[in-house]
């Protein structure tokens, strides 16, 4: 998973957006390896919803890890 990662984070923009979140945020920020592997462990969790529900991807729900701390300072 984790080798997986590396060229999604690169070539995706949504994930891009999060490790750069990640590794970037105010509180806690973590260390670009922590950050992928928290994106190891996001995927999977994408991959099981998808398989699940049986609904297509959507990038919009995914980014709301990013917006909801936004939310909660205001």
């Amino acid at each position: 998973m984790f080798q997986g990662i590396m060229p999604l984070v690169a070539r995706n923009e949504e994930f891009r957006a999060l490790h750069r979140y990640y590794t970037t945020r105010p509180q806690n920020p973590l260390k670009k390896k922590q950050s992928l592997i928290l994106l190891c462990c996001k995927l999977i969790r994408i991959f099981f919803a998808l398989m699940t529900k049986k609904t297509a991807y959507n990038p919009q729900k995914m980014m709301n890890d990013i917006k909801k701390p936004a939310l909660q300072a205001a």
